[in-house]
């Protein structure tokens, strides 16, 4: 996906996002603009509008592909049951029908990440439709599993 298409993509991603009332912010890349620009999502989990970081990023993967990521940060910082995270980790994972929950040991943090493979001639607006989607199945799976994530956060 070349640097125009990808804007496009992103311009429309959040036209999409804002119009259902959530939050984004643009943030561009270390030598902006470049791939690898990210549309952050104040993404709400719970119906009380707990939300979580959700960021969208496309990347350059093969001649034929690229790829389309969706990072979640569910949480910040751990509180003192930490420790059973990784148990907890292998049995998310195993259930987990998209992506997978890891722990980003240098912050401190709790992530979701599903990586979305996608042919690099595709259409921004087709992109930004499947990646609506993918944002909706995200938030499906972090929903219903937020109440017992929560359980490992700081307060």
């Amino acid at each position: 996906m070349d640097l125009k298409t990808a804007h496009q993509f992103f311009r429309e991603l959040e036209r999409m996002i804002r119009d259902l009332g959530i939050d984004t912010t643009y943030v561009e890349g270390i030598r902006s603009p470049q791939l690898g620009d990210t549309l952050r999502i104040l993404l709400p989990v719970t119906e009380e509008g707990h939300p979580v970081i959700t960021e969208v990023m496309v990347t350059e993967f093969t001649g034929e592909l690229d790829l389309l990521h969706l990072y979640s940060t569910v949480i910040a910082a751990f509180n003192e049951k930490a420790g059973e995270l990784p148990r907890k980790l292998s049995e998310w994972n195993i259930l987990c029908p998209l992506g997978a929950y890891g722990i980003y040991e240098e912050e401190g943090q709790l992530f979701h990440k599903y990586t979305f493979p996608f042919p690099r001639q595709l259409a921004a607006e087709a992109l930004a439709e499947q990646a609506m989607g993918l944002v909706e199945l995200v938030y499906s799976i972090l929903s219903e599993k937020y109440p017992e994530i929560l359980e490992y956060a700081a307060q």
